[in-house]
This record gives structure tokens, sequence and C-alpha cells, in this order.
């Protein structure tokens, strides 16, 4: 858009009326970035059940630090459990490992404090598939209720026409 936009004048008689020179955008950047906890947290489809963390003693010269985090899901997205254990057993970075306890329906990700920004971008990139296959669901839905509408219509003035 800049390189057509900047170029553009709303007058050719009036150049010196206004001459658009480029656009910019302003992004909103967040200066501190959340944590996986944190943004399951602030995730509306998801229950956290709780966290944990655990050092390695025997190997303390190691500095690895374990981070495991429970978690559920609610509203419209536990409707759609099954497709998200299947997103998830589909396939996970080597980093992570994300866990599915299918008697309970939950989910324990783990990941070592070093691969928190791996294990973050692979839950936002799980979530956006699921939101996006629930969202062509109620198009797809809605597309078919209006096909049968038409077909009705169709089908009632065909019989009106015939009589």
């Amino acid at each position: 858009m800049t390189a057509i936009a900047s170029n553009y004048n709303i007058s050719t008689q009036h150049n010196n009326i206004f001459s658009f020179r480029s656009v910019s955008r302003n992004k909103v950047t967040d200066l501190r970035s959340l944590s996986a906890y944190e943004w399951l947290a602030q995730n509306e489809f998801v229950q956290l059940e709780g966290q944990g963390s655990f050092g390695f003693q025997n190997y303390a010269d190691a500095n690895k630090q374990f981070q495991a985090i429970y978690f559920t899901l609610k509203g419209d997205l536990a409707a759609h459990y099954a497709f998200f254990r299947g997103i998830v057993l589909a396939g996970q970075p080597k980093e992570i490992y994300l866990e599915n306890i299918h008697e309970n329906r939950s989910f324990t990700l783990k990941f070592y404090k070093k691969n928190e920004e791996v294990a973050k971008q692979y839950l936002e990139k799980v979530f956006r598939i699921v939101n996006e296959e629930i969202r062509f669901k109620q198009v797809l839905r809605k597309v078919l209720v209006n096909q049968e509408k038409h077909r009705l219509e169709e089908k009632l003035l065909f019989n009106e026409l015939s009589n």
C-alpha cells in the first residue's frame, strides 16, 4: 500500500494543496512478553488447574528448570475437545511435550524454562488452528442453512407456478 499511496496526489492541478507522502502505522508493542502460563491465563477458553516448576538437584550445574502447566478446555472450545486433541497428537516441537489425559479431558504442557517461548508459540498456533476451524464450521453452517432456505423457496415458487 505504501508504494501506491506514496505517489498519489488528490488533484493534478493542485499539487501543492495535498500530496500524500507515506503511510505509517502505530504498532502497539508489548515491552514484556507474556509467559506461557500468563498467556493461558488470559485465554477465555482455558481453565488453569495449576503449574509446577522442578529443578534437578543431582545436576544443579546443568541449570535446567522444568515447567509443567495443567489445564482443561472450557466454553466453546470444550465442545471441540476431540479436534483440539487431534491437533496436539498430530505433532509437537521437540522442545516441548503437550500431554493429554483423556480420562478427565485435561492437558499437561511440559517444557524447560529456556524453551518457554517455543511452548507459547506452539500453544498460539494450536489455538489459532482450532479457532479458525470453529469459525469455518459456523460460516459453513450458515451457508448450508441459507442454501436449504433457498431450495425450499424455489420449491414453493415452483409449486405455485405449476398450479
